[in-house]
């Protein structure tokens, strides 16, 4: 049989270390299927090519599994590639093992063709991979009981079929992760509750990786998953769902099953305007809900169209006088530059967010265009990029109109807001600044601290 090292290469600390859930749901396949594995986190490492050499001569596995979260830190003007650090592992492995190497994860997934030659891989897999791993690995057993080896391939959603009931699948298993690390510095640890994404956001992503279909988790699962964290240590999580409050129902359900169970948690998650009712915020503070957030992108109606946004000015209002009056906290993250954005939209949008007081803002200036979103097509018409060009090398959209002028715009606007976050300017946010919030103890996202964030510069 098999032996399959599993090792997760994703090493950022801002916002915040983020467990690797993808490879845990792997790790639960493999281990359902009694497939002998090992998992390799590099988080916290601090000699990648000593920790990797060691773990390839003490265990010697058959199959080397990456698992990359991101492609880069979609941050502008001062963005991160993670791709030369993917390529110094890939060195590290072949300089110590002749193992074949298979790649997946969300960020494989967005531009499998390119980084698949960029890392000079032998298998991808696109897409969900706790089906397409089993398969991999009975096809690469048949063809070597031929005496032969499989030919590099990357395997489709198309080659194995997307799950369909999350439930006739194992949790994710946590079990060989640090999870207290996680906790420690990064403040939470995750969770899903559902997978695919039905909206039309411009930019987005997660329809590529996830699909348009929403499949739900039962509330008793996403509890009894629950009770497993509670039980690792951790106590505070982030639903990491594209919107945790759609379907409504299934929200509701949720919550009230956490509520049943008693269940001592605290979590926050992201979270759609259009669908924020009084009763859901209310049973979403009541099942331990400290905080959530609005990807608004924009406060301007024309931009909101622009943007692709499924809801209204009226209804980014609405969500909010309902977060303040059930006392919950609230941030709204904004997308500044998309397709028509001019500096009075721009000006709208900070004054309409203002109006709303949320906890804090989170505004990226300049969009990452990513191949297969609707912002991709429109840029190449535009000319803004060419139709053959590398998106591996981290590429923005900024509307013409405010180019040259948003950056010292967005910095004399900071200096007035210091609840509002910049993160490709890195105003009110930093990696020093991160780990003295953490050290202090810090749980759950870093918005929700903002409103001390003039003590925690001190």
């Amino acid at each position: 049989m098999m032996k399959l090292l599993l090792i997760s290469p994703n090493v950022e600390f801002l916002p915040d270390p983020i467990f690797p859930l993808g490879l845990a749901y792997i790790a639960a396949a493999l281990k359902r299927q009694g497939i002998d594995h090992r998992i390799l986190d590099l988080c916290f490492v601090t000699d990648v090519e000593a920790e990797l050499s060691a773990e390839i001569a003490s265990y010697r596995p058959d199959l080397i599994g990456l698992s990359l979260r991101n492609l880069d830190n979609v941050s502008y003007p001062h963005y991160t590639s993670y791709l030369p650090f993917y390529r110094e592992v890939v060195d590290i492995i072949r300089r110590y093992s002749d193992s074949r190497i298979v790649l997946g994860g969300s960020a494989f997934s967005l531009m499998p063709n390119e980084i698949f030659a960029y890392l000079d891989a032998d298998f991808g897999i696109v897409g969900e991979g706790e089906l397409a791993i089993i398969k991999l690995l009975e096809r690469i057993e048949a063809v070597q009981e031929t005496g032969k080896r499989l030919e590099k391939c990357i395997m489709r959603d198309q080659d194995v079929g997307v799950i369909q009931k999350l439930d006739e699948h194992p949790a994710p298993d946590r079990s060989r992760l640090d999870n207290v690390a996680y906790l420690e510095f990064g403040g939470m640890g995750n969770l899903q509750t559902k997978r695919g994404c039905p909206f039309n956001c411009i930019y987005c992503t997660y329809p590529i990786i996830e699909g348009r279909n929403v499949r739900l988790r039962s509330p008793k699962g996403i509890c009894d998953e629950i009770e497993s964290l509670i039980e690792f240590g951790i106590n505070n999580v982030f639903i990491v769902d594209n919107e945790f409050n759609f379907p409504v129902e299934h929200a509701q359900f949720v919550c009230h099953e956490i509520i049943r169970r008693n269940l001592k948690i605290k979590w926050s998650g992201y979270a759609n305007p259009k669908f924020i009712q009084p009763r859901l915020v209310e049973l979403m503070r009541d099942s331990g809900c400290s905080g959530i957030e609005f990807g608004s992108d924009a406060a301007d109606p024309f931009m909101l169209k622009q943007m692709g946004k499924s809801f209204t000015l009226e209804e980014m209002n609405r969500a909010s006088e309902i977060c303040r009056s059930s006392g919950l906290s609230f941030c709204h993250s904004l997308l500044i530059g998309g397709p028509g954005e001019t500096v009075e939209t721009v000006q709208r949008t900070f004054d309409a967010i203002l109006s709303m007081s949320p906890t804090a803002v989170v505004c990226m200036v300049g969009i990452r265009i990513f191949p297969g979103t609707r912002l991709f097509e429109m840029a190449k018409k535009e000319g803004s990029i060419q139709a053959d060009q590398n998106l591996l090398e981290p590429c923005f959209y900024l509307s013409p109109a405010i180019k040259d002028t948003v950056l010292p715009f967005v910095e004399a606007f900071a200096k007035k807001n210091p609840t509002w976050i910049f993160p490709g300017m890195e105003i009110n946010i930093n990696r020093k600044l991160q780990k003295k919030i953490r050290r202090l103890g810090a749980r759950g996202p870093l918005w929700e601290y903002m409103k001390m964030g003039q003590h925690f510069k001190r």
